[in-house]
């Protein structure tokens, strides 16, 4: 193993090389498939994707709007205008929809690992990058297309150019443009960036890395891109209604998100110093009781021994900063997370909510196991085995009992029950509807995305149950309905489990097509 590490050392390019195929092949192997199914998160983002790209409108009629109404209450739009291409190329589909996260995923290796060699030298970078190469949590948030997972590697890569403009001066500029972009990624980034930044710009500034020039620069190209997601978030806030900057619209939502999910909807300081205990209560379980959010037995950071890593990487880099040792730019990485604590108070917490935070904790565990496998050749032999054995067991457990856990959630199977609908609906012209259950989350959506709906037809036909909603539910469109008492004459799509006493024409994954 000794003969390994030299050699890893000494030709660690393409140990990185290595370690980046495996885990890219991690985030990228079966994506159409695993997750089984579709999230309706995705599945309206692949919608919008598909609608911008073939009508110039989102579902809701806006034109190449900043932020999508999508339920009523938002969704964030860059994963779905970084989408357009691949779904142009390769049709919509679950593949199409998740290959940009999975890529952006895989970018992220390279990206941590050229942040960590740069700042603390190549044996510390191997261990980042494997450890961030086989984590649960980016694993996971890499292999489904939940546009708020599009956050952690825009953060990253503002991080890594931040970190690089303290000897080439104008990465500030892209450095700029992507916490920018960021905003358009999530909106919980309204939250973090303006104590991250602050707090960057102080040291930054501090250390007179960049002339003031420069600085100013960088922060016009920040504040002309984000300038118009502000205005929407602003207008929305003071309820005002849609308009349109430079081609891009600035839709009027039926309640901003923020109030449902962060203190400005009420609390106060009690609901604020409950997120707080909320976040830690996450990262002590490594769950946020979300099936598709954790990696069972694994979690989102391999369990206690995985945090135990953690608390002895921070404690590790405290001792560090206390001494003024710190490598090249890592205390851009590391301010990460005080600024994601201090915004913690404001956010209800979940996994996705609190995505900013992770990639800088896996820092930490790559310090700690990096001062772990200093102090002895045996401890380092053991350590590199464990994290690659622990790797190999979570990759089986996700292709198989994750699966098996989430394709519920993900409601695996009904894809292929309204394509059979639609194409036994066609040689039965006599049928009046198809009905699909309110068993599944917002059905609509998957109809839309499977059936490629056009959009014009939707909006002229659709009927919400809640039109002034923040989660709209539509109760029917053109020759489809959704809920209720299923109507005669019409093709029914049931979970399989209500279908067992019936005739089912079908029955795929969990659900069954049923003839009334």
């Amino acid at each position: 193993m000794d003969r390994l590490r030299a050699w890893a050392l000494k030709n660690d390019i393409k140990a990185a090389a290595a370690l980046i195929l495996l885990g890219a092949a991690l985030r990228l192997l079966f994506i159409g498939a695993f997750p089984p199914g579709l999230n309706q998160d995705e599945a309206s983002a692949g919608y919008e994707a598909w609608s911008l790209l073939n009508y110039g409108m989102d579902r809701n009629g806006c034109p190449w709007p900043v932020l999508f109404v999508s339920w009523g209450s938002g969704q964030n739009a860059l994963y779905s205008y970084l989408s357009i291409p691949f779904i142009a190329l390769l049709g919509l589909n679950e593949a199409s929809l998740r290959l940009p996260m999975a890529l952006t995923g895989s970018l992220a290796l390279l990206v941590f690992w050229l942040m960590a060699r740069r700042a603390r030298g190549r044996a510390f970078a191997l261990w980042a990058l494997l450890l961030l190469a086989v984590n649960p949590w980016h694993v996971l948030a890499s292999r489904w297309a939940l546009e708020s997972n599009l956050l952690p590697f825009m953060l990253l890569l503002g991080t890594y150019f931040l970190t690089l403009a303290e000897e080439r001066p104008p990465m500030l500029l892209a450095s700029a443009a992507a916490f920018a972009l960021a905003l358009y990624a999530y909106g919980a980034a309204f939250i973090f960036l303006p104590f991250y930044l602050a707090a960057a710009s102080a040291v930054l500034l501090r250390r007179k890395a960049v002339g003031l020039r420069w600085y100013f620069a960088a922060l016009a190209i920040f504040l002309l891109i984000a300038f118009p997601i502000a205005l929407c978030d602003a207008r929305n806030a003071l309820g005002l209604g849609q308009t349109s900057i430079l081609g891009l619209t600035l839709p009027k939502l039926t309640e901003t998100r923020q109030s449902a999910v962060t203190v400005f909807g009420g609390g106060g300081a009690g609901r604020a110093l409950r997120n707080l205990l909320s976040f830690m209560a996450v990262l002590a379980a490594q769950s946020d009781g979300l099936p598709w959010n954790s990696a069972g037995p694994f979690g989102l950071l391999y369990g206690p021994l995985g945090m135990a890593a953690v608390l002895l990487g921070l404690a590790c880099r405290m001792r560090a900063l206390l001494k003024k040792e710190a490598g090249k730019g890592e205390i851009y990485i590391l301010l990460a997370l005080p600024s994601f604590l201090a915004a913690s108070f404001f956010i209800d917490p979940n996994v996705n909510r609190m995505n900013m935070a992770f990639l800088p904790l896996i820092w930490l565990q790559a310090e700690g196991a990096y001062a772990a496998a200093r102090l002895s050749g045996f401890l380092r032999t053991a350590l590199a085995a464990a994290v690659l054995l622990a790797g190999a067991a979570f990759t089986r457990y996700y292709f198989t009992a994750y699966a098996e856990a989430v394709a519920p959630c993900f409601h695996e199977g009904l894809g292929e029950a309204l394509a059979f609908a639609e194409a036994y609906a066609e040689d039965e012209p006599d049928l009046d509807a198809i009905w699909v259950t309110d068993k599944v989350n917002m059905p609509y959506i998957y109809v839309l995305f499977n059936m490629e709906y056009p959009t014009r037809d939707f909006i002229d036909s659709v009927e919400y149950v809640n039109p002034d909603g923040a989660f709209r539910r539509a109760s029917s469109f053109g020759r489809f309905s959704f809920g209720g008492e299923p109507p005669e004459n019409a093709l029914c799509i049931f979970e399989a489990s209500d279908a067992e006493a019936m005739d089912a024409l079908g029955i795929f994954g969990g659900y069954a097509v049923v003839k009334r």
